[in-house]
C-alpha cells in the first residue's frame, strides 16, 4: 500500500475538488482498479477532464518522493488522455540517435488525430509495447516500447536522470560548524571521493571551505574547473582580485564595510557559484561572514509568512552601470519555482518543509537595487519595506552568521544565489589583504553532481 501526498505548493491551482478527484484516481490505479472508463466517466471523471494538459497526467501520478507502481491499465489512461504526448515521449532507435542521443523527428511532425491501437506487456519486466493508427509520416509499422522511467520523464516533466534526491540542511551557525568539513586541496585536485564530497557539501550547505592551497593565482581556476568542468567568464575577466585601490569601481575594492549581498544579480542569468581564495590576509579587520538565506526564509515563514509570501511576489530592478558596463534585470526576493530542473530536495532542518522545497533560489544585493518601484506596482510598498526589513533581521542575527577570518591557503566557495556573505572594515595600514575571485554557474554544478553524487 502507498500513501500519497500531494504538497499544498501543487494543489492550490486545482481547487479542492479537483485535488481529491485527482489523489482518488491516482490511489485506485496503484490498486489496479483505474481503467479508461472511470477517468473518462463520474463525477471524478468530469472534474478530472477540466484539467489542461499535461495537469490531467496526474491522474496516475504520485509525488517523485514515493515509489510507483505502474500497471497496464494506468498506462492505458495515459494513452487515451495524452496519445500526442506519449508519442513525443518515445525514445526508441527510430526517434532518438543513440550516439548524439538527438531527436530523428520534431514534435510538430506528430499528427493531432494519432491514437493508440494497441497496448500489452513488454518482453522485459516493467515496459509496456505501444502500436499507433496515425503515426509520423514515414514511421509505418512502428512500434514504441516505454520503460518506467519513461513514464515518469513524462507525467513529473523532467528528465528521468533528475528522478533521484538532493539533499539541503538548513543551518545557523551552530548547525553549520557541526556538519561541514573542510576539504583539502591537493586531495580535491586528485582524489574523486573528495570530490564527490565537496559536491555533497556545496549542495547541502551551500558552502564550503578549500584548505591548505599554494599561494598560486592559478589555484582558483584549477579548483573551479575541477567542481564544475567550466569557469564564467563576466566582465570582471575570468578572475579578479579583491583588493582595496583608489577610485575603485565596485564596493569590494575598498575596505570599507560590506553587507551580506549576492554578487551579479543585475544580470539575467546571475552565477550560482562563487570562489573567493585568499592569498593573503595580515591586516586587522576583514573577517568575512557567511548566512544561509533557505534558513532565514524557514525562520522568518515560522514568525511573519505573509513577509515570505510579499518577497515572493514583488520584483526590484537590480542595475549597473559603471565604467562603460550597463546591465539590468528584475528579480523577486525570493524565488520559487516547481523544480522540475534539479532532482527533489530532501530538506533537513526545516519547520516547513513542503514550502522549502520550492525555493529555488534567492536575489539579494542592496548596493546594486536600482530602484524598488516595481514592487509598489504588486501590492502596498510600506508592506514590502516591512518585510524586507524583517528578513535583514531575521539574517543578521548573530546565531545564524558564520563568521570567519580567512587565513591565507584558504578557499571558500559558496552558492551565490543561496549563501549571503559579507566583510567587515579593514585596517589597510595594518598588513595586506588579497583574495582572488572566480564565478561559476549553477548547472555546471548540477552536472558534475549528477556523475559524482546522485549517481552514486
Amino acid at each position: 500500500m502507498f500513501a500519497f501526498h500531494i504538497p499544498r505548493h501543487m494543489t492550490k491551482w486545482r481547487g479542492a475538488k479537483a485535488a481529491a478527484a485527482v489523489r482518488t484516481m491516482v490511489t485506485s490505479s496503484c490498486k489496479q482498479r483505474a481503467t479508461v472508463d472511470s477517468i473518462s466517466n463520474g463525477k471524478a471523471g468530469r472534474a478530472f477532464q477540466r484539467l489542461l494538459l499535461p495537469r490531467k497526467l496526474n491522474a496516475v501520478k504520485q509525488t517523485r518522493a514515493s515509489r510507483r507502481t505502474y500497471t497496464t491499465q494506468s498506462f492505458k489512461a495515459i494513452a487515451a488522455e495524452s496519445p500526442i504526448l506519449l508519442r513525443d515521449a518515445c525514445h526508441c532507435s527510430l526517434c532518438v540517435d543513440q550516439s548524439t542521443h538527438q531527436r530523428e523527428f520534431s514534435y510538430a511532425d506528430i499528427p493531432t488525430n494519432i491514437s493508440v491501437s494497441s497496448i500489452e506487456p513488454g518482453s522485459e519486466s516493467g515496459t509496456w509495447k505501444v502500436k499507433w493508427e496515425n503515426d509520423i509520416a514515414g514511421y509505418d509499422n512502428h512500434v514504441s516500447v516505454f520503460h518506467r522511467s519513461a513514464l515518469t520523464q513524462l507525467l513529473d516533466g523532467i528528465p528521468s536522470s533528475l528522478d533521484m534526491h538532493r539533499t539541503i540542511s538548513l543551518w545557523d551557525q551552530n548547525k553549520f560548524a557541526e556538519e561541514t568539513k573542510d576539504v583539502d586541496y591537493e586531495q580535491l585536485l586528485h582524489d574523486d571521493g573528495t570530490l564527490t564530497t565537496a559536491l555533497e557539501l556545496i549542495q547541502r550547505h551551500g558552502l564550503i571551505f578549500v584548505t591548505d592551497i599554494p599561494e598560486d593565482e592559478e589555484a582558483v581556476r584549477k579548483m573551479l574547473v575541477r567542481l564544475t568542468g567550466l569557469f564564467r567568464n563576466t566582465f570582471y575577466g575570468e578572475s579578479w582580485n579583491v583588493r582595496s585601490v583608489p577610485q575603485a569601481k565596485n564596493v569590494a575594492y575598498t575596505s570599507a564595510d560590506l553587507g551580506f549581498h549576492m554578487d551579479l544579480l543585475y544580470m539575467k542569468e546571475p552565477p550560482g557559484l562563487q570562489l573567493l581564495h585568499c592569498l593573503q590576509n595580515s591586516c586587522r579587520g576583514g573577517e568575512s561572514e557567511f548566512a544561509d538565506t533557505f534558513k532565514a526564509i524557514d525562520v522568518l515563514r515560522q514568525e511573519q509568512p505573509r513577509y515570505v509570501d510579499r518577497l515572493v511576489k514583488s520584483k526590484i530592478r537590480y542595475g549597473y552601470s559603471n565604467d562603460g558596463h550597463f546591465y539590468s534585470d528584475d528579480k523577486p526576493v525570493i524565488k520559487t519555482g516547481n523544480g522540475k530542473h534539479l532532482p527533489l530536495p530532501r530538506i533537513l532542518n526545516a519547520t516547513d518543509a513542503d514550502f522549502m522545497e520550492t525555493v529555488e533560489c534567492v536575489y539579494w544585493s542592496p548596493p546594486f537595487i536600482n530602484s524598488i518601484a516595481n514592487a509598489a506596482h504588486d501590492g502596498d510598498t510600506k508592506e514590502f519595506i516591512e518585510a524586507s526589513k524583517a528578513f535583514v533581521e531575521v539574517m543578521q542575527r548573530p546565531e545564524l552568521i558564520y563568521e570567519t577570518k580567512l587565513p591565507a591557503g584558504t578557499c571558500a566557495v559558496f552558492d551565490n544565489l543561496r549563501v549571503v556573505h559579507a566583510r567587515k572594515a579593514f585596517d589597510i595600514n595594518s598588513g595586506s589583504r588579497w583574495l582572488k575571485g572566480m564565478y561559476g554557474d549553477r548547472q555546471d554544478v548540477l552536472s558534475k553532481s549528477l556523475k559524482h553524487v546522485w549517481s552514486k
